[in-house]
């Protein structure tokens, strides 16, 4: 069972189906104000999570094999989309093929 998800979510806590209410720092403090900083969340554009997305959505729209020159296209810093090439092959989510063409695993190749 995911806590966090179901019942400690911030607006509406669900205190009364928590199974830890009992041990529940927070509930026992009196339901304290968060007075750290707020947290930010990271930016998307120009980091390494938007070239992955931007290889994958290359791969995904096509139905064979892709040539590097197709992938070159979808960002301008070849360092940066070299590493995110790279992090998608080692996590499996990319297959480099012999010929020099990238697939999605399973794709076929002609």
């Amino acid at each position: 069972m995911e806590l966090g998800a179901l019942n400690c979510v911030a607006r509406t806590p669900r205190c009364s189906d928590c199974p830890l209410a009992t041990q529940c720092r927070w509930l026992l403090a009196g339901f304290p104000d968060n007075a750290g900083p707020v947290r930010r969340p990271q930016a998307f554009a120009g980091t390494d999570r938007q070239v992955r997305g931007l290889l994958m959505a290359v791969l995904r729209e096509s139905p064979a094999p892709v040539p590097a020159g197709d992938l070159d296209v979808v960002w301008p810093k070849a360092a940066q989309r070299a590493r995110a090439l790279d992090g998608l092959v080692a996590d499996g989510l990319v297959d480099p093929l012999p010929d020099g063409r990238f697939a999605l695993p399973g794709v076929v190749t002609r």
